[in-house]
């Protein structure tokens, strides 16, 4: 209650007619309003003095007589059952109660759509996040590949400018009557080696290329060719290794032999 409704609930304060809740918060307004607090004994005063203002009156002699015999004449009430007096529930007001109500649903809702909203906003980073992983990813890759390809590029134009470079041009066998291929091989260099129009390869095969020199072979790479039957590759060449007299290509097992197991399907030979 407000101050002024306070004030004018003294009164039935003062007689005690008000509920236990309303009894509570006015004593405790009086704790703290000193206003309120002289108003409350001016108004117990005027209650202590209800009914001494008015002039006694002395009842007839012949009243006590009627009265008692009144209430002889009156039945008595067998059900002397007592029922506690209750104090008065002040009921909250239907508009009260619906603005409580909405409030409550306008919350709910209010959350809710935060909710959605913040959920929608993490499964967004979430797909950036992913993205930019899988960019970064290829971009790495790429860049792996890059220098993988400038690491051979230099290397192979080290060997196409080394002093001691030998050339071998090598032509198709009966095996592969359409190949063609190239070796340029350098002691200090390296080796580069291209090749074209190779057959397919039947599953768990590679080509070999192997460095002749007499009637010696050495191994100097392995290599699966693409869909045209191409494929190129730059190896070191071994310290010491003396210079070859030809190359040739071999179909071997998967990982290389130490020796050619097969035919030649691809050689040439090297000029003195």
């Amino acid at each position: 209650m407000t101050h002024d409704e306070i004030k004018l609930s003294l009164p039935a304060f003062a007689l005690g007619a008000l509920d236990p809740d309303e009894h509570a918060e006015v004593t405790a307004h009086l704790a703290t309003c000193a206003e309120c607090a002289a108003a409350l004994v001016e108004e117990e005063r005027v209650v202590a003095n209800i009914g001494l203002e008015a002039t006694p009156v002395t009842p007839p002699i012949a009243l006590k007589s009627r009265v008692l015999a009144r209430i002889a004449d009156e039945p008595r009430q067998t059900d002397s059952r007592v029922v506690p007096l209750r104090p008065p529930v002040r009921p909250r007001s239907v508009w009260m109660n619906g603005l409580l109500l909405a409030a409550s649903v306008a919350i709910a809702i209010g959350a809710s759509l935060y909710a959605y909203a913040l959920r929608d906003e993490v499964m967004a980073l979430r797909g950036a996040v992913a993205a930019a992983s899988d960019q970064s990813s290829r971009l790495r890759q790429e860049l792996a590949t890059m220098r993988r390809d400038w690491a051979t590029l230099t290397r192979a134009m080290d060997v196409m400018k080394a002093p001691d470079l030998l050339r071998v041009d090598l032509k198709g066998q009966p095996q592969a009557p359409g190949a063609t291929g190239r070796a340029l091989w350098s002691p200090g260099a390296g080796l580069v080696f291209t090749v074209e129009r190779l057959p397919a390869l039947p599953a768990g095969r590679v080509y070999q290329l192997w460095a002749i020199t007499g009637t010696t072979p050495t191994g100097s790479g392995v290599f699966t060719p693409d869909a045209t039957g191409g494929a190129s590759m730059t190896v070191p060449v071994p310290a010491g290794m003396a210079r070859p007299d030809a190359f040739g290509v071999t179909i071997e097992p998967a990982g290389g032999s130490a020796a050619p197991t097969t035919p030649i399907v691809l050689l040439g030979s090297a000029g003195r």
